[in-house]
């Protein structure tokens, strides 16, 4: 692989950019990079730009780590270098920057990638990997990571495979050679593991309480609204039972929706959430998105329920079935 230290060696402002509400793996691979890079460079200026924060799940890993990433762009940078971050719609601030001042961009993601995005960046390592954390560990020069900086890329490994669900091979063996490097693995599970916060407790009620069941022939898909916790209320139903499951949130500037499937309905449906929904959906409402096969979401200008039923469209198209074929289940019997 190419490696990434020695092409940003010749910049000397590098800013790393987060996707809004930075989560684990995320804000593991930003605070990798600026310290490795810090420490092999040490005269360089390395900022992280986190626009709207972290999530819940990065609190306590950021208390850790002692790590205040900034929520303004600098004013001067020579390059930008996006982590977890498939999209330059996802960060418009940056995209603009990039646009007006012509500066160059890097990027180093594991999601299905955007190809607009991609095919103007000057450095990009993209892998389907479980993570951004594992991608970027490959990326760097191992000899510059210190211990905190191999249990930041652990916890973001952990969190964003699903405690090694999700391509458990890979994402086993990665983990292994960060703890070879001193990463603390029971450190970072624990800085993972806090109290739910109520309203999001809430959220998953809501939205289970409003579930709607659609059988589409051996598959079960759950579709629910909620005002918040989209993901989470998704991720709720498929542990419940769900082979598929579709939240929309309708705010007051547009639509949110997010999607979540077993790893066995994408197996062996074919069915990937980011390809075959996401960008589609994308492309049809004026918005921008993407994610995983199992996980994506993708924000839209519209109203839910048109929304929902483009989402059913392109999923009875990819299952080889009629829309009218995807049938609702009676749940109050």
């Amino acid at each position: 692989m190419v490696k990434l230290t020695p092409f940003l060696a010749k910049y000397a402002r590098i800013t790393i950019v987060c996707h809004p509400n930075a989560d684990p793996d995320c804000i593991g691979s930003a605070y990798a990079l600026q310290t490795s890079m810090k420490s092999s460079y040490p005269k360089k200026t390395v900022t992280v730009f986190a626009p709207d924060g972290v999530n819940a799940a990065s609190v306590r890993l950021n208390e850790y780590l002692d790590f205040k990433p900034e929520n303004v762009l600098p004013v001067k940078t020579d390059i930008y270098v996006l982590v977890d971050t498939s999209s330059l719609d996802q960060v418009p601030s940056v995209k603009e920057s990039i646009k007006k001042e012509r500066v160059p961009y890097a990027i180093v993601d594991h999601h299905v990638a955007d190809k607009e995005t991609v095919s103007g960046a000057a450095f990009s390592v993209l892998q389907q990997k479980s993570s951004a954390c594992e991608v970027l560990f490959e990326a760097l020069d191992k000899k510059a990571l210190s211990k905190k900086a191999a249990l930041a890329l652990l916890a973001g490994l952990i969190y964003d495979s699903r405690r090694f669900l999700t391509i458990p091979d890979s994402s086993i063996m990665a983990a292994a050679k960060m703890i070879g490097l001193g990463a603390d693995a029971a450190l970072a599970i624990r800085l993972l593991t806090s109290e739910e916060d109520p309203s999001e407790k809430m959220a998953k009620l809501k939205g289970i309480a409003r579930l709607r069941l659609f059988q589409a022939g051996e598959w079960l898909i759950a579709a629910t609204n909620v005002g918040a916790y989209e993901a989470s209320v998704a991720r709720s139903m498929t542990n419940l039972g769900a082979d598929l499951a579709i939240v929309i949130n309708e705010g007051g500037e547009g639509v949110r929706l997010s999607g979540r499937s077993t790893e066995k309905f994408f197996k062996e449906s074919g069915l990937n959430l980011a390809k075959d929904v996401m960008q589609f959906l994308a492309g049809s409402f004026n918005g921008q998105g993407g994610g995983h096969p199992t996980a994506a979401s993708v924000n839209l200008k519209g109203r839910a329920e048109a929304v929902e039923s483009a989402a059913m469209e392109l999923i009875a198209l990819k299952l080889g079935i009629r829309p009218g074929d995807i049938k609702e289940i009676n749940t109050k019997k």
